[in-house]
């Protein structure tokens, strides 16, 4: 073989190890890349001041969950426990029920015990207060949960209808299978 075909199979090959890699651990590169993007954005809006986008994003989180919009001084803090909680989401590790216990606790305690959002808590206290949360109640990663994959963000997948799927059965009068 010449020396070519060496580095052009040797380059498919550690292609094919980096894709298997990356697709056996995608949960937790899709956690690392949304704080990654998550902790940019934050970065970019706490040099010019503005809050533009993390006031989106929290206004988003809110309606998720059926909350009113947080005041601007809020928003932060809660979008830095959104940069914590997205990742370990991403992986698994704390499932979106909990996520969504622990966003409207904290958001609840926020509002009780400072209102005004100062003093503010920096990063590493907002990540250990889900690790408080996560200690207080036990919450860890299901083995049989795989966390987000790349299916997820693609279509429904398997384990899910469709609203026209739904509204199609309802029509002709059929149940549709639990999946």
């Amino acid at each position: 073989m010449t020396r070519r075909r060496t580095i052009v199979v040797g380059g498919v090959i550690a292609l094919a190890i980096a894709g298997a890699a990356a697709w056996h651990w995608q949960s937790r590169l899709i956690g690392i890349g949304a704080r990654w993007w998550l902790a940019r954005i934050a970065a970019r809006e706490e040099a010019t001041g503005d809050l533009t986008r993390r006031r989106e994003q929290v206004a988003r989180t809110h309606k998720l969950l059926l909350m009113p919009p947080p005041p601007d001084a809020l928003v932060p803090e809660l979008f830095d426990l959104i940069t914590t909680v997205s990742s370990r989401v991403a992986t698994g590790e704390i499932d979106l029920a909990w996520a969504a216990w622990i966003y409207t606790s904290y958001e609840r305690d926020l509002v009780r015990d400072r209102p005004a959002g100062a003093p503010r808590r920096s990063m590493p206290e907002v990540e250990g207060a889900v690790v408080e949360y996560m200690k207080f109640y036990s919450i860890q990663k299901r083995p049989e949960v795989p966390g987000v994959r790349v299916r997820d963000f693609v279509g429904g997948g398997p384990d899910s209808y469709t609203v026209e799927e739904i509204e199609r059965a309802d029509r002709e009068g059929r149940q549709l299978p639990l999946r």
